[in-house]
């Protein structure tokens, strides 16, 4: 060894001993916050730009990913009311684990609808305009203003977690006042919350003519609430198992479990629910005689219905670790095919009318915006999970 290695050796040696090894969680932020800042400069490019040259859109083709990704966004962010309502309302004590990582996941899904409707928006320096201009009659401002109200809903939800961080006194006693209010806040965040999951489904009501004959049906309020509810569930489950894996926690191997099979249970409601108005509407030859759309609708069954339900009625295979991550996933695929079928692939155009392709902004904004969410729940796991003071609610 020369004695310039020696001395490099002897410098080296130190330095990497004090610094911290590089933890697998700290790479994955890392990437998330790489993808962040990409999302970031795209939207500000759709924002300066406009529409028309940074998107696929066009007048026949109104919704494209952004509204696909909303739409699923939300059905996934009841994580937060369907845990908090097991908790809070049903007292179901067992669930209370998962409740802190399933309500952070409902916030921050949220928070993602907002920034990817901003994007949407022909006139984004307008998005207040709802709260001024009251339309009593359109279902688009009932969903308004209930995001709007239950997203504030969950500030309440996640604040003491993040309030017993700051230093000062009265932060003690702003938390024991939230907690002595949770029961009221959950019942209206649970209201709002089944007001405008089902009023999604009411948004096609006002489009016969546009939607499907396949997805159409004067129950798409009841079975876009229920959806809402299973891929809840869905994503409380994997919430909590990847707040576990963060903080180096043992899982309750059981809570999973409940979780599972209640998402399951409400899944083949669903599903058997869909086949049956499908049959007494007399459209199941649709499946057959409209090819690619019943390809479609099928798929959205036995994606987030048929499969979990098959995995999870085998006992020895339901107890496989890696069934139980791939349940949830499956069911929430589902959904998200659901949304998407709904919103874009459903929409009945003119055979000649111009086809819809995403730009490859839209693509790298919509990346950018889950980035960010995933981001901002990871770093609020990491660094937010202790107990707030005054006694735990979540």
């Amino acid at each position: 060894m020369t004695i310039r290695a020696a001395a490099w050796q002897a410098v080296e040696a130190p330095l990497a001993e004090s610094l911290p090894a590089v933890k697998w969680i700290d790479i994955i932020m890392g990437v998330l916050g790489c993808l962040t800042l990409a999302g970031v400069v795209a939207g500000v490019g759709r924002l300066l730009i406009g529409l028309g040259p940074t998107t696929g859109l066009n007048d026949l083709f109104s919704w494209g990913i952004w509204i696909g990704f909303d739409f699923g966004l939300i059905a996934f962010a009841g994580a937060g009311f369907t845990v908090a309502a097991a908790v809070h309302i049903f007292h179901l004590e067992r669930f209370r684990a998962a409740l802190w990582p399933a309500i952070l996941a409902g916030f921050m899904g949220y928070t993602a609808v907002l920034a990817l409707l901003v994007l949407d928006l022909g006139r984004p320096d307008r998005f207040y305009h709802f709260m001024i201009y009251w339309n009593l009659h359109s279902p688009l401002f009932e969903i308004s203003c209930c995001v709007l109200l239950y997203t504030t809903v969950l500030v309440i939800e996640v604040s003491p977690h993040f309030l017993t961080r700051l230093p000062w006194r009265w932060t003690g006693t702003l938390i024991k006042v939230i907690q002595r209010f949770m029961l009221p806040v959950t019942l209206i965040g649970v209201t709002l919350s089944t007001l405008h999951q089902s009023t999604l489904g009411t948004l096609y009501l006002n489009m016969p003519q546009r939607l499907h004959p396949l997805w159409y049906t004067p129950l798409l309020p009841p079975f876009f609430y229920v959806s809402s509810i299973m891929a809840g569930l869905s994503m409380g489950g994997l919430a909590y198992r990847l707040a576990t894996r963060v903080l180096g926690r043992r899982e309750d191997a059981q809570l999973v479990r409940s979780l599972s099979s209640a998402a399951v249970a409400i899944a083949v409601f669903y599903g058997v629910v869909k086949l049956a108005e499908l049959g007494a509407a007399g459209e199941l030859a649709l499946l057959w005689t409209a090819p690619a759309p019943g390809v479609l609708w099928l798929a959205e069954l036995a994606i987030g219905v048929a499969v979990p339900a098959l995995l999870w009625g085998v006992p020895r295979v339901r107890r496989s670790n890696p069934v139980q991550w791939l349940l949830p996933i499956l069911i929430l695929a589902g959904v998200l095919m659901n949304r998407f079928d709904a919103t874009l692939y459903g929409q009945v155009v003119p055979a000649m009318a111009a086809s819809y392709s995403p730009h490859l902004l839209e693509w790298i904004s919509t990346i950018g915006i889950l980035a960010a969410a995933l981001l901002a729940w990871l770093g609020g796991i990491r660094f937010f999970s202790g107990s707030p003071q005054a006694g735990s609610t979540h």
